[in-house]
């Protein structure tokens, strides 16, 4: 019987049986092989980690059954009026954790042979950081400064390094994660608090600072810190999702260096970049190697370890990077 990870309370984790819709003719019956977790989005609804008036509040709630939003699967069957995909085909889909799954075809990608269905599941988070991509206008000889080098920040600075931008500071508070920044492209990495490192944030763009300096931690604090380092006219881009929006506090350089602030977020389709036109983009750059995603799967549990596998998100996440829940087992 299909199984899911779901949150059935604050803090908790279990893999629940449930029935499956039944498949109608737009849609693919889809075995999952492996899903990805989102280490902010999924422990900051886990542990309630949200202000009551916040869009996250708005969002979730308990039990919380849309637990993920990445996985590669095998597809099982096709509707009637489906095309372009057929039984037997990889797809990517943005889903939530399960063995099953029945999705409008849609909105599945198709996974190139060449590329291995663990490093296809990194295709949700790097059209999250395509979004900042997009609003940052990322292009070759540009300077960027992304804070925070959790998952989401290793994809942006990736899609940084495929546009060939000169300049691709990272600035994190965990070793470890600054190591995986320097094999995605980063060209300068800064571990700890960002104040000590004020020269060489000022050295950047000839030193006029960061053209585009992007957050995305989702820590609050960071906004400000953010806006002090951005150049004159710059922009700075909030990809990090807080829970805590009424804590990000406007600060004088807002209005002294007219700085442009945008914040970005994974569904903001624009300009024609869908799903699975950015899907399509990330597959070919990593086909072509400019998408380096090495040594990025960090971590693997059983679906039935969930409990364990969200208290490393949660406890020494600055030690981990993808954390892959294995659904391949045939006797699931």
């Amino acid at each position: 019987m299909p199984k899911r990870i779901v949150f059935p309370a604050k803090g908790e984790v279990e893999l629940q049986a449930y029935e499956l819709p039944k498949v109608s003719v737009s849609d693919v019956l889809v075995r999952t092989l492996y899903s990805l977790i989102s280490t902010g989005t999924e422990t900051t609804m886990l542990h309630q980690k949200y202000a009551p008036d916040s869009h996250f509040a708005r969002m979730f709630s308990f039990p919380q059954i849309k637990t993920g939003v990445q996985a590669v699967g095998q597809i099982e069957e096709v509707g009637p009026s489906v095309e372009g995909f057929g039984v037997g085909d990889r797809i990517f889909m943005r889903m939530a954790h399960g063995s099953h799954q029945v999705i409008r075809a849609e909105r599945c990608s198709l996974v190139p042979l060449r590329i291995d269905s663990k490093t296809a599941c990194w295709c949700g988070l790097a059209k999250t950081a395509f979004r900042a991509a997009w609003a940052g206008q990322f292009n070759a000889g540009g300077n960027v400064l992304v804070i925070g080098a959790g998952p989401v920040g290793q994809m942006t600075l990736r899609w940084a390094s495929a546009a060939r931008m000169e300049q691709i500071a990272v600035n994190d508070l965990s070793a470890y994660r600054l190591e995986h920044a320097q094999r995605g492209g980063a060209t300068d990495t800064w571990f700890g608090d960002l104040a000590q490192y004020s020269d060489q944030v000022r050295g950047m763009n000839n030193g006029l600072g960061p053209d585009l300096v992007i957050d995305t931690t989702g820590n609050p604090a960071v906004f400000q810190m953010a806006l002090s380092v951005a150049a004159r006219f710059g922009k700075v881009i909030l990809l990090g999702d807080t829970g805590y929006p009424g804590l990000q506090k406007l600060s004088s350089d807002v209005m002294t260096k007219g700085l442009t602030i945008q914040a970005t977020h994974e569904s903001h389709d624009r300009d024609g970049w869908t799903q699975q036109k950015i899907d399509s983009l990330f597959f070919e750059y990593v086909l072509e190697g400019r998408f380096d995603l090495s040594q990025l799967i960090t971590h693997e549990f059983l679906p039935e370890q969930a409990p364990q596998a969200y208290a490393l998100a949660e406890h020494q996440r600055e030690q981990a990077m993808g954390i892959l829940f294995d659904w391949s087992s045939n006797d699931r």
